[in-house]
């Protein structure tokens, strides 16, 4: 897997200038060292069969979900943005929603943002998202999910939850641009002058909540907010 440092707010985009196909998926972590591996295969979780978890969270999610005639991949999607382990892992299709994510959160670590040029997808209609036999599949959510949607939200759905992402397409391998916790504060700056930002990523009160705290603690004594 091929490795970058980012050095400025500029370099990251002198690097979008590579990634213009529509191939590309994009990963952000805010911690560069966490691995690509679902939530439902990580040590925590491993001991448990997320087939199972998601059938349990499925008989009770009928309540929330009245009146909505959904199939086992959009149920599983939104069990996925709902905080379930599942065997998804979470890509975007643009690659400023995946910065958001890197650098959102734990800004004392450097993060990264994980760039994939996928080739293999899935039509969700016809089979199980738990009977594949592809080690590594992406799929797009067809919910309508509002989180979803503003994320521009790709899913890798992985056969075996417990084995880390490390692909290679017909189209290239996986590379990792490292995100140095330096940048983090400006590079959110610079992505909320951009419309990317809690509220526009989560549409609804915890969005808002979380965009207004973030906005008024950021802002320097003048009131303005400044990235170099």
């Amino acid at each position: 897997m091929k490795e970058i440092e980012l050095k400025s707010v500029k370099h990251w985009h002198d690097l979008l200038e590579k990634y213009r196909s529509n191939v590309f998926k994009y990963r952000g972590q805010s911690d560069k060292d966490w691995k690509l591996i679902p939530k439902a295969g990580r040590e925590i979780i491993s001991k448990s069969n997320d087939e199972t978890i998601f059938i349990q969270w499925k008989r009770r999610a009928k309540f929330y979900l009245k009146n909505q005639n959904l199939n086992d991949w959009e149920l599983l999607s939104i069990a996925q943005h709902t905080g379930l382990p599942t065997r998804l892992l979470d890509w975007s299709h643009s690659p400023l929603v995946a910065l958001f994510f890197c650098c959102s959160e734990n800004l004392e670590k450097d993060g990264a943002v994980f760039i994939y040029p996928a080739d293999k997808y899935i039509l969700t209609e016809n089979k199980s998202p738990f009977t594949l036999k592809s080690e590594i599949i992406f799929f797009q959510p067809t919910t309508s999910n509002d989180r979803l949607a503003n994320q521009y939200g790709y899913f890798s759905i992985h056969n075996n939850p417990k084995n880390e992402f490390n692909s290679k397409s017909k189209y290239g391998e996986l590379e990792k641009i490292i995100i140095p916790k330096k940048l983090k504060k400006d590079l959110i700056v610079m992505l909320n002058q951009y419309g990317i930002n809690y509220l526009s990523l989560f549409p609804d009160l915890d969005g808002l909540a979380k965009h207004l705290s973030w906005f008024y603690q950021s802002q320097d004594s003048k009131g303005t907010l400044e990235y170099e």
